[in-house]
């Protein structure tokens, strides 16, 4: 029976993933095109074309990935780099709409009209491509049903042990152990935002406190900063320090977040509970505290994003480039390392130049360091275009 549960679980977070996926190839032309116009302009447009570039992509991880990966790359000043990683964030709009609807709407109906139209004729690409955005919705909300029918599995489970208390208990300690397990879980499993479909399908069934949901996609956001910091730790100078100061930065506004949802619960109740089942309730109000708690996250990595794009940057930098992991494992938004790629070609053309000039000089005449330097480099971003899936960035 667990296993029923735990199906259930996977249905979800397979329609939360794949609905994000969808939410980027339908805008991924329009996204191209405000890539092509530049982001190096004038701070207004600057500022317009990253945040509809982050919406657009419906997925904070990869924004926040990509907007390092272009600095990182030169392909991006550390001005507008910085912007994207600040607006990645908003990206979690799709996945707000998502748990809005948790319990609010029959997924089935969703199911049935996309069937409906993937069996008809005369559909364009374009067409096909929404309804299996729609498709993936429904997968996500009848996946929140089916863990709702077999909730009970987890009542027998715990039954009447320590873990059943602790997970009820929505006092601090309590909630501070489950924010803990949510943070070391969340560095296994790499699903964004596996905690909130976690959350949704505990709290509704009263497995799970409210402040216990809270912590959980707590943990769940102060792990993808850590994270974000480890994989920029071995990135030149400039990138490692971006790295560390914005997973602090969005780590204390996660942290301050979670303090005033926590607060502000009480407003909530007040104002629902009399209009809503109990159900819907509980999903509404977890859902809109969970924005709270991004609200402050985004916050807290605008006023950061403010001050880092003043620092005055060292003009020699280690060349030390992203690894091709990001890429084979789609930490990086696709489209935006697709736009990319001419940009790295390019640099990757001068440096070939360059090393194939050596090849007409003296023994000595260049330093031994600087050949290997660029050696070293022409290396690593060849790797970027060697890559097992290397679609991703064509």
């Amino acid at each position: 029976m667990i296993l029923m549960w735990l199906g259930s679980f996977v249905l979800m977070m397979f329609g939360l993933t794949e609905s994000q996926k969808q939410v980027a190839l339908i805008f991924a032309k329009l996204q191209k095109s405000i890539l092509e116009k530049g982001l190096e302009t004038t701070t207004g447009k600057m500022f317009a074309r990253s945040l509809a570039i982050t919406v657009l992509e419906a997925s904070p991880q990869k924004s926040l990935y990509a907007g390092m990966a272009l600095y990182n790359l030169r392909v991006l000043s550390l001005k507008a780099s910085n912007l994207l990683m600040c607006l990645s964030t908003l990206g979690a709009w799709w996945v707000l709409i998502l748990g809005l609807l948790f319990l609010s709407f029959n997924g089935f109906f969703l199911l049935g009209v996309c069937m409906l139209g993937l069996i008809g004729f005369g559909l364009t690409p374009k067409t096909r491509q929404l309804l299996k955005w729609v498709f993936s919705a429904g997968v996500f909300l009848v996946g929140g049903e089916m863990m709702l029918r077999n909730a009970s599995v987890i009542s027998t489970l715990l039954g009447q042990g320590e873990m059943a208390f602790v997970l009820a208990d929505g006092r601090f300690g309590a909630v501070f152990m489950i924010l803990l397990g949510s943070l070391f879980i969340s560095f296994v499993v790499r699903i964004e935002f596996w905690s909130l479909a976690m959350g949704l399908g505990l709290l509704v069934t009263n497995t799970l406190s409210f402040n216990g949901a809270l912590g959980l996609v707590a943990g769940e956001r102060i792990a993808r900063m850590i994270l974000f910091w480890w994989q920029t730790r071995n990135l030149n100078q400039e990138c490692r320090r971006i790295g560390w100061q914005f997973s602090a930065a969005s780590i204390i506004g996660v942290a301050v977040g979670f303090l005033v949802a926590g607060e502000v619960r009480s407003l909530f109740y007040m104002g629902f509970s009399s209009e809503l089942s109990s159900f819907q309730e509980r999903s509404l109000q977890f859902v809109l505290l969970f924005a709270v708690m991004l609200a402050f996250q985004f916050v807290a990595q605008m006023i950061w994003g403010h001050f880092g794009s003043q620092v005055k940057v060292e003009e020699i930098q280690e060349a030390k480039y992203i690894p091709s992991v990001w890429v084979e494992q789609e930490l990086t938004s696709v489209g935006i390392m697709a736009w990319a790629k001419q940009k790295v070609h390019k640099r990757l053309s001068e440096i070939r130049y360059h090393l194939a000039g050596l090849s007409s000089l003296k023994e000595g005449q260049v330093p031994e360091n600087i050949q290997a330097r660029l050696q070293d480099e022409e290396k690593q971003l060849s790797g970027l275009f060697l890559l097992k899936n290397p679609e991703s960035l064509d």
